[in-house]
This record gives structure tokens, C-alpha cells and sequence, in this order.
């Protein structure tokens, strides 16, 4: 199984493009591989031609739909089909609506992701939830995030999109992420159990592997993070490269997260 480090999508190495070349599905990571603050980097929009028909976007992103995003980033010059994404907030909100249909549910998200469980026909509530999904809600108030403190504590179930404390923004500044919401659930209610569903859990890289029909042998994982990228295609068996350029510190993953 190949496990390979590169600086970054613009100027791989030949063997790292020959693994890619070789790969019946090549899986990348959005944020610090391709695109930053979701504007495209140098080399990420000749990446995406040459690996055109076979790359799968699998991206903790939390804040877009599919077409939201496809839409941006088509508009900033990166074309990848709303089909090619694979993200943890639509896939929690399908997760949500697949095992609990007839829940009354509290979302903490934005208008985006609102609208996406709407269409799935999740109930949306703002009291006494039977569950608190959480997403990278930007525009949540301290009276949010207390009345779902209070739903937790009533016994409501806690489904976590993403666990990354932060993702990098522009000029290397972190940006706050899903996973420090959590952190601050956990400070307060230390017993709260949550069900993370985005990297590094398999689900995203399943769904990924499900989408192009391949065998994770024949999958290669591109990424910048060590805890959630390349550990989760490592469990999963897949070919790895990861960005080093681009890390983020492993304390941009949530650990609270992890130990459920």
C-alpha cells in the first residue's frame, strides 16, 4: 500500500502521480489540498482536469450542499460535479433522517444545511429535540448553544458532523470548526456520548468507495491531515499521499471526539 508525503498539490512527484494514475478512484480532501477558505490553489484546478471522472471530493465541510459548493467553486475556476462531492454535514443530516425519521430535531447550522434537511423531511425544532445535530453553525448565539446544552441534559442524542476544531483559512489563521462547539458541549456535560459521522470515521470514505464502485486497493486518499485524512483512508486500506505543505496540527481534531 503506498503511503507517500508530498508539499502539495502543485509539483508532485512522478511517483505520486503514478500511483494517482493508477488509481480507479482518487479521493481528495477540499480544504488545505485543493482550496483554501474554498478558493482554489495553485495547481488544483490542473489537478482536477487530469483526474476528471475519477476524483471524489470527500470533505468534512459542514457549512455548503453539494451544489452550493460545486456552484462557488465552478465560479472561482475548480469544475467538479455536485455528484463528486461527499459531505459530512449532508451526509449527518442523511444519516439523521435514515435512522431517526420521526425525530423531532435540533439544528445547529446554517441556512444551507437547514434547507437540506428540510428536503430530507426531518422535523426541525427549536425545544425538547430527541436529537441535537450539530454542524458548523456560523452564525450561533450563546442562546443556542445553551438550549441545546439543556436538550442534551433532558437526554436528546448528539450527532456531531465533524470533530476538527478548526480548519486552516486564509494566511495560515485557523479558522473555529464543529469540533470546538463539541468541545465546549463536553466541558459542560462531560457524560454527553456523540455519534461523529465525517472524518476520520469510515462513513465519508465509504461512501466515496460506494460512489465509483472501487475497492479500497485500488483508492487513493490525497489530504493534508494526518488525524482525519490519512488515518481514516489508512483504516479503510486505501493509498494515501499527504500534503504536508498544508498540515494542520493533530490538535485540530478534536480528542474528545475520537474516544467515542
Amino acid at each position: 500500500m503506498a503511503d507517500l508525503t508530498e508539499s502539495g498539490i502543485d509539483g508532485m512527484s512522478e511517483r505520486a502521480w503514478q500511483c494517482i494514475d493508477a488509481a480507479q478512484v482518487v479521493v481528495a480532501d477540499l480544504d488545505g489540498c485543493l482550496a483554501q477558505d474554498n478558493r482554489p490553489l495553485d495547481g488544483a484546478a490542473t489537478f482536477v482536469r487530469r483526474t476528471a471522472g475519477r476524483l471524489v471530493v470527500v470533505s468534512n465541510n459542514s457549512t455548503h450542499s453539494a451544489a452550493a459548493l460545486a456552484e462557488l467553486l465552478r465560479g472561482r475556476g475548480l469544475e467538479i460535479p455536485a455528484a463528486r462531492f461527499v459531505l459530512a454535514g449532508e451526509l449527518a443530516v442523511a444519516t439523521v433522517a435514515q435512522r431517526r425519521p420521526n425525530a423531532r430535531m435540533m439544528l445547529l447550522g446554517t441556512q444551507e444545511i437547514r434547507k437540506v434537511a428540510i428536503q430530507a423531511g426531518l422535523r426541525l425544532v427549536d425545544e425538547t429535540p430527541d436529537v441535537v445535530l450539530l454542524t458548523r453553525a456560523l452564525d450561533a448565539r450563546v442562546h443556542d448553544l445553551e438550549a441545546a446544552v439543556t436538550a442534551l441534559h433532558a437526554g436528546a442524542m448528539l450527532v456531531v458532523a465533524n470533530p476538527d476544531l478548526s480548519h486552516p483559512g486564509a494566511g495560515g489563521v485557523p479558522r473555529i470548526e464543529t469540533g470546538a462547539i463539541l468541545a465546549l458541549f463536553k466541558a459542560v456535560l462531560p457524560s454527553t456520548l456523540s455519534l461523529v459521522i465525517g472524518k476520520p470515521e469510515v462513513l465519508l470514505f465509504q461512501t466515496a468507495l460506494d460512489l465509483s464502485g472501487a475497492r479500497p486497493d485500488r483508492a487513493v486518499m490525497i489530504g493534508d491531515n494526518l488525524t482525519t485524512d490519512i488515518a481514516g483512508a489508512r483504516r479503510m486500506g486505501m493509498h494515501t499521499i499527504h500534503l504536508a505543505g498544508a498540515s494542520v496540527s493533530p490538535e485540530s481534531v478534536s480528542v474528545l471526539a475520537r474516544q467515542e
